[in-house]
């Protein structure tokens, strides 16, 4: 009926023709609308009858139906995993030495003087270990699908013999002058840590632009006082201390929790459902195409074997959803909760951030469902507080 109200047969005016006519025309139409209500209907009212909630919508796997007979159907769906916490107190974990030793001071005080260096061009030698050279590049693709692209860039800044330089690339500018131009083909190893490079095999057309020398500051007060807000260097080197104090404090924290949850993984295993794998997988392999596309990649050519990356994820999705199931039967188990009064903090701090209403930030995490995930982590958080309180902790340097 409700079909013959919109049917357009010729012959007919709209809403006119027969209702026979109609069933007869669109008998598979009409009968797979019936049956996806019907079995919509039923399946909502078993799930709520049993309580089951599935992870995603079922899905009609297959069905059964002739005129006048019953209808029969099979509904497949998944849902979260039953099990038994094991226990969770006194768990074994190695937390890492955060002491800061006096080289990693002298380390870091060297790393921010050769950040402070001056450059100055240089006319009357050619390029020397840790000099600053500025190319204009062509490069080729010599082997591989990308046989025959090229790419081009201007102005790069490569400091001849620095860790992030190519070796062959630093010897190829050794000596060069302003004006110079030199060649150099690079055999990139299969796992080189620029994806898009990794395997591949290069010629580079470079042109010198410039060659600038670096002038280092002599490492004393006066460079302390150009480096902020310090009067003496003792005054730098305690600065820079206390700043790797908290990042290592921080560093051993996230390793501490890390280990606490590979504790509880190995401590409790079920199964998860696949299309909850499934999702985050994919959720991960679009991220990472997003990321590559933002730096002018063609994911399809960034050298990356999607079919491993897959598996590779999909282990890490699993422990993941694994993990946040344990930690919220721990929630449940400690009656953890997070205070309204942290959750209103955090949406005032990114309301002055954002210059707007508290009231419009909370509405609009609301709406993108970010107040429940926030609500979720933060208790996760503690959670994991909570065992590091109750766990059997011992420190790297024991």
């Amino acid at each position: 009926r409700q079909l013959a109200k919109k049917a357009r047969l010729p012959g007919f005016r709209k809403g006119k023709v027969p209702a026979d006519l109609v069933r007869r025309r669109y008998a598979e139409q009409v009968e797979a609308e019936a049956v996806e209500r019907l079995v919509g209907r039923q399946v909502k009212a078993i799930l709520d009858r049993e309580g089951l909630d599935p992870v995603a919508p079922p899905v009609l796997d297959k069905h059964r139906y002739h005129a006048g007979q019953p209808l029969e159907a099979v509904v497949r769906f998944e849902v979260e995993p039953a099990f038994e916490i094991a226990e969770y107190r006194d768990l074994p974990v190695e937390r890492p030495d955060s002491q800061v030793k006096e080289e990693e001071v002298d380390e870091a005080l060297e790393a921010l003087r050769q950040g402070m260096a001056r450059l100055k061009t240089v006319e009357d030698r050619g390029a020397g270990d840790g000099d600053d050279v500025v190319v204009d590049l062509q490069g080729a693709h010599l082997e591989g699908p990308e046989a025959g692209e090229t790419l081009h860039r201007e102005g790069i800044s490569l400091v001849i013999g620095a860790e992030h330089v190519h070796p062959d690339l630093s010897a190829a500018l050794e000596g060069a002058r302003a004006g110079e131009e030199r060649d150099v083909t690079i055999r990139y190893p299969d796992e080189y840590r620029t994806p898009e490079l990794a395997g591949r095999t290069i010629r580079y057309a470079l042109r010198v632009a410039a060659v600038r020398e670096r002038l280092l500051p002599d490492l004393g007060d006066d460079m302390a006082r150009e480096a902020g807000d310090f009067a003496t260097l003792d005054e730098l080197r305690a600065g820079i201390r206390r700043d790797l104090e908290r990042r290592k404090r921080a560093w051993a924290d996230e390793r501490l929790r890390e280990g606490l949850i590979r504790a509880l993984l190995d401590r409790n295993r079920f199964e998860v459902p696949r299309v909850l794998v499934e999702q985050g997988v994919r959720h991960r392999l679009e991220t990472l195409a997003r990321e590559l596309a933002a730096r002018d990649v063609d994911p399809k050519k960034a050298g990356i074997d999607w079919r491993r990356e897959a598996e590779r994820q999909g282990e890490r999705v699993e422990a993941d959803i694994r993990a946040a199931r344990i930690l919220d039967a721990v929630a449940e188990k400690e009656s953890i909760e997070v205070p309204d009064e942290e959750i209103d903090k955090l949406v005032a701090e990114e309301a002055r951030r954002a210059g707007k209403n508290p009231q419009v930030i909370r509405a609009r995490w609301k709406n993108e469902g970010r107040m429940d995930a926030l609500r979720r982590r933060l208790r996760r958080d503690r959670v994991l507080d909570f065992l590091a309180g109750v766990g059997h902790i011992q420190n790297e340097s024991e």
